[in-house]
């Protein structure tokens, strides 16, 4: 939690020097539940997002963090607040470096997560090197304070991103991320005569150990690849390999292809790890052509096979400047479904107002034995933005199924941008 007030009282420093930007999101959501047959009762959340940056030359300071309440106190907790980043950062220095200090979220190849701790990214050989690493605290999942013991909850690790070769970037990545869970109190049988006695369980801390390496290549407008190699070190194999491809055949036809390997990503030591995984292996083929820039067809076939079984998927559609419409299905292990899905927004009054509208119908079964099942599901919505610096968005939506025979929910959010310059010393920042 220090870690916390020390960037917040940097923030407060920085308030009082040069610019000022973020953005307000208030958020409500309503929707009904049916707890007991026949009977139902109406719920509403409240969300406030709260955005800043405070910048003065190359130092800043960022913050992202949400607050939610229950409007009906009816899950039995009165809210949270969550602090999704708040960091420091200290851009360009010796025009090569930027540090980052506080809680943020990593993206670095294989690395990903939220850290509270330390990153840092180098910029070298005219840009076409760049070195990062980063080092912190595994963040909970309430992302609250700080955690103490950071020998069972580090996430620590780096990327190296070359672009030397021309028309190619080539990236290696490392992760070695540690998450403690939380201990706790339960009910369990003593002996055969199973009689329940408080017990605690205090669980090993879970742990990821991952290497990565990725290269993407490109000719011209002809050609271009992706393709990545991931393998866990804790487990000792393979956790993912990837391979896509696209070929422009003409200015208007490109041909996808796209393979994919994984392994179930299963923490080192978590609960699940002692359970029997299958990996799962995806080939997709496709074609998209586009009519006009606008107007862009696109069809894909995929089959996904299993241990001892394999699925297929398809989809066609249409995507377009004011909308899309998809057809997509599935069959084999996966189940059974055809599903029809359209959707569109047309902004009017100088995009000041711009209605929305979504439609989907589904036909499914889990296996060749079970009942077929359909869903209905519509969509209506509109973005009003009166000024620049401030719109509001409502939606509704209705669903039926055979769970359902109506599901309504309503969600309003209201968003306003500011930018404030201000004065160190009576002098204003150019």
């Amino acid at each position: 939690m220090r870690l916390l007030l020390l960037l917040a009282t940097a923030a407060a420093q920085l308030a009082h020097a040069q610019l000022v930007t973020g953005r307000l999101t208030t958020s409500f959501y309503t929707f009904d539940r049916f707890d007991t047959v026949g009977s139902s009762k109406t719920y509403l959340r409240a969300f406030q997002s709260v955005q800043l940056s405070a910048t003065q030359g190359d130092i800043s300071l960022h913050t992202y963090l949400q607050g939610a309440v229950n409007g009906t106190n009816q899950f039995g907790d009165i809210g949270r607040v969550r602090f999704y980043n708040l960091y420091l950062r200290m851009a360009n220095i010796a025009k090569t470096v930027d540090v980052d200090l506080g809680r943020q979220a990593v993206y670095a190849g294989v690395g990903n997560g939220t850290i509270d701790g330390l990153s840092a990214r180098a910029r070298l050989w005219d840009n076409q090197i760049t070195l990062s690493g980063y080092g912190g605290a595994t963040v909970n999942v309430d992302y609250t304070g700080v955690q103490k013991d950071w020998h069972d909850n580090l996430n620590l690790g780096g990327q190296l991103i070359t672009t030397l070769v021309s028309d190619m970037r080539l990236g290696l990545s490392y992760m070695n991320r540690h998450e403690a869970l939380d201990p706790y109190w339960t009910l369990r049988a003593r002996d055969t005569t199973y009689a329940a006695i408080p017990f605690y369980i205090a669980n090993s801390s879970t742990a990821q150990q991952l290497g990565s390496a990725d290269v993407s290549y490109s000719y011209g407008e002809l050609i271009s690849a992706y393709g990545r190699y991931d393998y866990d070190f804790n487990l000792k194999q393979t956790s993912r390999g990837q391979g896509a491809l696209r070929f422009n055949v003409t200015r208007s036809l490109t041909v996808t292809g796209d393979v994919i390997y994984r392994q179930p990503q299963i923490p080192y030591n978590s609960i699940f790890w002692a359970f029997a995984s299958s990996a799962t292996t995806e080939a997709e083929g496709g074609l998209e052509y586009g009519f006009t820039p606008l107007f862009r067809a696109f069809a894909k076939l995929g089959f996904v096979s299993y241990s001892g079984d394999q699925s297929t998927r398809w989809t066609a559609g249409m995507n377009t400047g004011y909308g899309s419409f998809s057809y997509s299905g599935s069959s084999g292990y996966a189940g059974e479904l055809q599903s029809l899905s359209i959707q569109g927004a047309y902004p009017v009054l100088d995009r000041k107002l711009v209605p929305s509208v979504g439609l989907s119908y589904s036909s499914y079964r889990l296996s060749a034995d079970e009942a077929t099942e359909n869903a209905l599901a519509l969509l209506l919505g509109a973005t009003v933005r009166p000024m620049t610096s401030f719109s509001f968005d409502l939606q509704g939506q209705w669903m039926k199924n055979s769970v359902y025979n109506r599901d309504m929910r309503l969600q309003l959010r209201l968003m306003y941008w500011f930018a404030q310059r201000m004065s160190l010393f009576s002098q204003e920042v150019k």
